[in-house]
């Protein structure tokens, strides 16, 4: 045989064994079925009982620092700083999840209580939450508000209410009755119960929970995300039980969101505006001052045309005495500002911006300064100033801080350098006016102070202006892409897998408690087994629901019982030496019980109806039970017959079926039971017994006692011609069939073919083909009717 046949023989082998399983687990398909069902039940039962949950999300656009700024209308106020946005991305996710965000969607949408409709509960209907339109309202005292406790209520058609309460998941176990708009007085408080109208009697539950743990459950719930790392985009997520109320916390902390980068925002306009106003005072004395000089100066001089004659004389010098003021100014805003710094080192406050300086840098540090400071006082709400992360912000602060205050240091000490250098060349223009007189150029001193003064004094208005502009066409940096919206299929329970989890485990469940029963049962179960342990089988008796104590062929000759000894006694023939008269066959077995002796019964039975001479003999000295099975008296036998002087052992004969007038079938029974039955078996007497037997009858079937118990058998194996070993299903563990091979092996018993009795046919592989075609050529009758689930 090549390799080529080895391996489909290896296939076909494989296949088979495949087809075994299947077979094996197909043939109790109702219990697979009635475990599948039960599953099934129980999955439907729980997505009855389980409340389902629902997604509700909202995509919101926040522009981080990379954006770009303003459009359309709003872009001619580009050049005012108003779209400055130096958010990230990270910093909003965080400030949506913020404690302080969450509670002012809970007071917005006073999420502290929560009433549900119990009246369907009974016929397994989950509890429904009332959301928006709620029967009733309870009114309580605001000192509550710490509190976590329940109504049960049971309103009756005529508003009266009965129940029961819970504080702090403790429940009570005194009830109360209440009308309508009556105050009921608690030891932890005082409540009213008014209608709404949406009122209907029935059964309800009303929970009020502590702000504190309405946030934390809340926060529970949220998720923010961002969709992408190419996006600033944020996904706001809410799991819930009622859509309705899931898209409302969403929308809600949307809005709570705007509004708080709105009060954000107006924070800094009124910190410029304050600081604007507070220069413009002390530039509104110093202006008056010099105006008051201004006049006391042309007062003591009477130069009323001076004006005209400076201004002539002045004209060349005009565009160096802009750029003289324009320096000026930037001097003095840095001054300000840096003072402004100073005060305010300890006190972490935010800063102006918007200034108009001629560094940009300035403006940025600014700027960062104060969303510096923004967020600190944000994460202090919910923590102390021993947070990392507000020791980050303080050492990120005093940076911002330390390269602002250089920055204006440079700028002041860069503006000095511009005027220092203005100056000298004004003084070369002043050369020019030497013929001017001395008072004229005091009081061009004058005029210069005096317009330096006005041109600060209308910058900073402007800036106010700007300062106020800016508030006004403020545009949030968030842009809601979708409002809150919910899914139409929950999140959990899934039903279709929960039904595929349940079908898959009603599939299992009883394929492993099979293959579990298999792996630990070690009986002898059919056919197979005996062919896997090395042992050839003639023929398989089928079950009987009892073991009849008649012969099969009486009993019922079209039966499989009747069928499986006819092939019996077939497949004996080819365990026979040929040509031989009066073939000896021993029955035996491995232990008590198995039906060795219906089987030799029923055997020997089975050769007279095809005209053969048969004698039975009970050599099973020490339980003989042929008597028992043939439903004749107990009489004396065989070990009477060796125990005794006479040699005639065919006086000791019984008809073996005399019902049907068989004169083919005799029996020869065990006798009386003697105190050595070992000894007797050994005598010459057996000896000569056979020897005549042998003359006398075609076949000669000897039910003998068991080789697992006793001895016995082996003692006179010698006479037999053959040995059927009887082995029976679901007795005989695996491991005793090492007691057939070895004493096969030790050639102690002659041809041995083993016989399986009392195989359950109904549960057992077909691919052996022992179904015998029973019933062909005759009409099957019906049956008792039996338990389905037996049959299977």
């Amino acid at each position: 045989m090549n390799l080529n046949e080895n391996q489909s023989n290896q296939q076909e082998v494989e296949m088979f064994d495949i087809k075994q399983v299947l077979e094996r687990y197909m043939r109790h398909w109702k219990w697979f079925a009635l475990s599948i069902f039960t599953f099934l039940a129980m999955v439907f039962i729980y997505l009855k009982v389980t409340i389902p949950v629902y997604n509700t999300s909202a995509k919101l656009l926040v522009e981080d620092k990379k954006s770009g700024g303003g459009s359309g209308e709003l872009a001619v106020f580009s050049d005012l700083g108003l779209f400055s946005n130096t958010s990230s991305l990270a910093n909003e996710v965080e400030i949506l999840k913020s404690r302080t965000l969450i509670e002012r969607v809970v007071d917005d949408l006073d999420l502290q209580r929560k009433t549900l409709d119990l009246n369907f509960k009974f016929i397994g209907v989950k509890p429904i939450e009332l959301y928006e339109k709620t029967p009733f309202s309870v009114v309580f005292d605001d000192s509550l508000q710490t509190e976590n406790f329940t109504f049960h209520l049971k309103i009756d058609k005529k508003d009266r209410i009965e129940g029961q309460y819970t504080l702090n998941d403790i429940k009570s176990d005194k009830k109360f009755k209440i009308n309508f708009d009556e105050q009921l007085i608690l030891p932890f408080g005082e409540f009213v119960f008014q209608k709404n109208p949406e009122f209907k009697a029935g059964n309800y539950e009303f929970t009020f929970m502590s702000k504190d743990r309405a946030i934390s459950n809340l926060r529970k719930n949220i998720t923010v995300n961002s969709i992408s790392k190419e996006t600033s985009i944020l996904m706001i997520s809410n799991n819930g039980t009622v859509p309705r109320k899931s898209e409302a916390i969403i929308n809600s902390l949307i809005h709570q969101y705007n509004i708080d980068k709105l009060e954000d925002k107006n924070e800094i306009t009124q910190k410029t505006s304050a600081f604007i106003d507070e220069r413009m005072k002390i530039i509104t004395g110093e202006l008056s001052d010099v105006d008051f000089k201004n006049m006391r100066f042309k007062k003591e001089n009477n130069l009323f045309n001076v004006e005209t004659n400076a201004l002539t004389s002045l004209n060349k010098e005009s565009s160096i005495e802009q750029e003289i003021i324009k320096s000026g100014i930037q001097l003095d805003l840095a001054k300000f500002v840096n003072d402004y710094v100073k005060e305010q080192e300890d006190n972490l406050e935010i800063l102006p911006s918007n200034l108009g300086f001629s560094d940009p840098s300035i403006s940025g540090l600014i700027d960062t300064y104060n969303e510096l400071v923004l967020n600190r006082i944000k994460i202090l709400l919910n923590s102390t100033e021993q947070n990392p992360m507000v020791r980050d912000i303080d050492d990120r602060i005093k940076g911002v801080r330390s390269s602002l205050r250089k920055s204006l240091a440079n700028l002041m000490q860069v503006a000095e350098m511009e005027l220092k250098s203005l100056r000298a060349q004004e003084r070369v223009y002043k050369n020019q006016l030497a013929q001017v007189p001395e008072f004229e150029k005091e009081y061009q001193d004058i005029l210069r102070e005096q317009q330096i003064k006005e041109t600060l004094y209308l910058y900073l208005l402007q800036k106010r202006e700007e300062n106020e502009i800016a508030a006004a066409a403020y545009v949030s940096n968030a842009k809601v892409v979708d409002y809150a919206y919910t899914e139409i299929v929950p999140i959990k329970p899934k039903s279709k897998i929960i039904y595929l989890a349940g079908f898959v485990l009603g599939l299992f469940f009883p394929a492993g408690i099979l293959y579990l029963t298999s792996l630990l049962d070690t009986k002898v179960k059919n056919p197979r087994d005996i062919e896997e342990a090395g042992l050839s089988y003639l023929a398989v008796i089928p079950k009987v629901d009892t073991l009849k104590q008649e012969l099969a062929a009486n009993f019922n000759p079209y039966s499989p019982l009747a069928e499986s000894f006819r092939m019996l006694r077939t497949n004996i023939g080819f365990t026979l030496p040929p040509n031989e008269d009066g073939k000896v066959i021993f029955v035996t077995s491995t232990l008590a019980g198995e039906g060795k002796t219906l089987i030799s019964t029923n055997i020997a039975h089975s050769f007279s109806l095809i005209g053969k001479k048969v004698l039975l003999v009970g050599m099973d000295l020490r339980a003989p039970k042929i008597h028992e099975v043939l439903d004749i008296p107990f009489a004396e036998g065989l070990s009477n017959y060796l125990s005794n002087a006479s040699d005639d052992w065919q006086s000791f004969l019984k008809k073996g079926d005399d019902n049907n007038n068989n004169n083919n079938f005799d029996v020869l029974l065990a006798g009386s039971i003697p105190p050595n039955p070992s000894e007797l078996l050994v005598r010459e007497k057996l000896d000569v017994f056979f020897e005549s037997a042998r003359e006398i009858y075609d076949y000669i079937i000897v039910d003998t006692a068991p080789v697992g118990l006793v001895t016995d058998t082996v003692v006179v194996s010698k006479f037999a011609d053959s040995t059927i070993y009887v082995i029976r299903a679901n007795v005989i563990d695996k491991r005793m069939l090492k007691i057939p091979l070895d004493l096969i092996e030790q050639k102690k018993l002659k041809n041995v073919g083993v016989v399986v009795n009392d195989v359950n046919l109904d549960r057992t592989e077909q691919n052996y083909g022992y179904g015998y075609g029973y019933g062909y050529g005759h009409e099957k009758k019906a049956g008792k009717k039996g338990n389905w689930f037996k049959k299977s």
